[in-house]
């Protein structure tokens, strides 16, 4: 079923193919029957299916309806992908033409799997390099499609298709996943891989790492900037008002001018000082010509009607000229003052640049993610601790059916939280002028609409290409680190470095686990992988600077000293309490303390574990590797390298884990009273389902668990009857 961004669009998508004609239902009494049957006459006539207000799709042999379906199907897509029912610009031969419509119809209406527009458009291009080969060997069917085909050309090579790339297999393993109810039979008995032909993918493109001199100047005049632009961030709106208003206070200007004498020559025509060229020179053209025929088909116009014509038509004031109009030139924000637009549109895009690269360095953000910043809570703050977390948030399209859209969390430093805030006070004067609009990053001309995302790029790369100038020529100490993030890259002394905003994701993997400041699980979430692999990927080669780090005697090996300190420490105070007999929760600390209660004799005072008692026992242990430890959460305390759950805890994952020690009960309580305050909330606005009943009393019941362990009073909460309902009773699943 298509899946758009926006779910409620689904919705009314899905309720328009309903009570069509006679049919309550035009997917299932129509269009399902007709493509089963696979009489082409019949289907080429059907419609594809109905818009929102009901109107045809077009119809299913109409190539061009196809081509012009995106805004329809997914209005608020980000990125335009036509439909396009051609090979190379060649015509299709129709039955494989109409088994892709088919199989583009299945995903659209009728399969049980969510499809996003973009799944449409990838399955189609990959199936569209299958053509030809199979026109070559006189196949006009996708049912000519089996293994044994496809292993002869990726083997042979006597095709184009690339078979080391994941492009062909979106296209060939929909045809697998989608078999069921298509017109000609699926020759493919499961989802094929590269591995199946002894091949593997290449590579994806590997973005360079920013050199550690670059990279930490940039984080430096970042912040220096941000901090400043913050602490004005409430006055920067007026920024963003003076661009937007400065045209209609140079027409104010120039209504004022042409009922002037000043307006006319000696020969008594009229000076205009209007534009007819540039990037838009035609639209520019068309918009100064209407007004001024509009113009001079009134007899001596006064000064508001002038007014009125010039706001209708919106002729474009040469730029030289224009400051002559503007009636209140300057503008001053603390240390910035700007006398004519082009200024100000310089600071903003600094501004704007900076805090983009500012933002992106400090999260590890894709463009796109950027893009999508939420424009309402963007940025939210955590204390845990007494130490402040910022999240920024993202909405991206990771949609499920009957659930909101997934916001997309990055943790930030204080600077990120700073750069939101500041971009975010320049932006939204902008979004005022289209309130419909989603957006959160809006142009600073025309009529000041959403800006596409290639733009955000050009922004974070201008800014920091200005600030670093002269800069950017390459040293010895900027090639040897390049030279060990990536070997097979080679660079010239002297030459700028070509910066672009990706490698800042790959830096921000790079560094952290250079630099040894998160792991790869940590890694992972902020970055949202599916898989490890991918995460592995953007931080390639950084073991190589870690070794290389470490012979070096630099800050970085006292932060590293400082670490192993820190966990020798938290290591000790476990152990202290342990030979106090104090309680410690968790599967490993409740393990040793079992242990001891098996022997007769005090593990710590005769000597056998008496090292445990010594900071340099435990330091030696750290540094050699011998023992590991991370926090999960305040108070709860990990020694596994491969743990996951570094910054999403799940309490129950760590009640008996046999590698956690629980030293503290704080965490556990907080997390027992929000999952308390979340149940009563949900039966209070009937909102309770068997899901959310179940995350509760387990969230519950492992703080419950975790503080009995502990030796903690507590007061156990009382399940309502609306929850005990909805949980399975133990011992009903076998």
């Amino acid at each position: 079923m298509i899946k758009p961004f926006d779910l409620e669009h689904q919705h009314k998508l899905l309720k328009a193919q309903q009570n069509v004609g006679v049919h309550a239902n035009y997917l299932i009494d129509v269009l399902k029957p007709a493509i089963e049957r696979g009489d082409w006459e019949e289907l080429e006539a059907l419609e594809i299916g109905f818009t929102v207000t009901g109107e045809s799709l077009g119809k299913i042999g109409d190539d061009e309806a196809w081509r012009n379906l995106q805004p329809y199907i997914d209005p608020q897509a980000k990125k335009n992908q036509a439909l396009d029912f051609t090979n190379d610009g060649r015509v299709i031969e129709r039955n494989l033409k109409n088994e892709l419509k088919v199989l583009l119809l299945k995903m659209m209406w009728l399969s049980p799997h969510n499809h996003s527009f973009g799944a449409l458009y990838k399955s189609l291009t990959g199936l569209k390099k299958i053509i030809n080969p199979l026109l070559n060997e006189g196949l006009n069917t996708l049912s000519a499609l089996n293994f044994d085909r496809l292993e002869a050309w990726a083997l042979t090579g006597f095709t184009d298709i690339d078979f080391e790339r994941v492009t062909i297999y979106n296209g060939i393993n929909r045809l697998y996943v989608e078999a069921k109810g298509l017109p000609f039979e699926v020759n493919l008995n499961k989802k094929l891989i590269a591995s199946d032909f002894g091949l593997t993918l290449k590579e994806t493109k590997q973005y360079t790492v920013v050199p550690q001199r670059l990279y930490y100047m940039g984080l430096q005049k970042s912040e220096e900037m941000i901090n400043k632009a913050y602490a004005f961030r409430y006055e920067l709106g007026q920024l963003a008002d003076y661009i937007t208003t400065h045209s209609d206070k140079a027409y104010v200007g120039y209504a004022k001018y042409l009922v002037s004498g000043d307006a006319r020559r000696k020969n008594g025509s009229i000076n205009w000082y209007l534009g007819k060229t540039g990037k838009t020179g035609k639209e520019n053209k068309k918009r100064t010509i209407a007004f001024q025929q509009a113009f001079t088909a009134r007899h001596s116009p006064n000064e508001d009607e002038i007014l009125t014509l010039l706001h209708h038509h919106k002729p474009e004031i040469k730029s030289e000229y224009i400051d002559n109009f503007h009636t209140e030139r300057e503008l001053t924000i603390e240390q910035w003052t700007i006398t004519n637009l082009k200024e100000a549109l310089a600071l903003f895009k600094r501004l704007n640049g900076g805090c983009l690269w500012g933002l992106m360095a400090r999260t590890g953000m894709r463009g796109d993610e950027m893009y999508n910043l939420n424009t309402a809570q963007g940025c939210t703050e955590e204390i845990i601790e007494r130490q402040n977390i910022y999240v920024i948030h993202a909405d991206l399209s990771k949609t499920t059916k009957g659930s909101q859209s997934i916001q997309d969390e990055f943790v930030t430093t204080e600077i990120g939280m700073k750069a939101y805030e500041v971009l975010q006070a320049l932006h939204t004067p902008l979004r005022k002028k289209h309130p419909s609009s989603q957006s959160f990053f809006h142009k600073i001309k025309d009529d000041f609409g959403k800006i596409s995302k290639a733009q955000i790029a050009k922004h974070s790369t201008a800014w920091f290409k200005e600030v670093m100038s002269e800069e950017l020529a390459l040293t010895n100490e900027d090639l040897i680190d390049l030279k060990v993030s990536d070997p097979n890259l080679s660079f010239e002394l002297g030459r700028n470095y070509e910066f672009t905003p990706h490698q800042l994701r790959r830096s921000f993997a790079y560094y952290l686990i250079g630099y040894e400041l998160c792991n790869y699980p940590q890694l992972k979430q902020q970055f949202s992988h599916v898989s490890m692999a991918m995460t592995r990927h953007y931080a390639k080669n950084a073991s190589k600077f870690q070794k290389i780090r470490q012979k070096k005697k630099t800050l970085a090996n006292e932060i590293d000293e400082e670490r192993i300190d820190q966990k020798a420490r938290v290591y000790l105070s476990i152990y202290e309490k342990l030979a106090n007999k104090e309680r410690v929760a968790g599967g490993k600390g409740k393990e040793f303390a079992k242990s001891m209660t098996k022997t007769n004799r005090n593990l710590f005072r005769d000597k056998v574990d008496n090292d445990m008692l010594s900071l340099n026992y435990w330091k030696k242990q750290i540094r050699n590797q011998n023992r590991h430890l991370h926090a999960v959460a305040p108070g709860i305390y990990c020694t596994s390298t491969t743990c996951g759950l570094r910054t999403l805890v799940n309490l129950i994952e760590c009640v008996d884990c046999k590698n956690d020690y629980i030293v503290d009960a704080v965490f556990a309580e907080a997390k027992r009273k929000e999952a308390e305050i979340h149940m009563l909330y949900d039966i209070e606005n009937n909102e309770l389902t068997p899901q959310t009943a179940s995350e509760s009393y387990i969230k519950i019941q492992a703080a419950e668990r975790i503080m009995g362990d502990l030796g903690i009073d507590y007061e156990p909460v009382v399940f309502p009857n609306e929850v005990r309902e909805l949980l399975i009773p133990y011992g009903v699943i076998s």
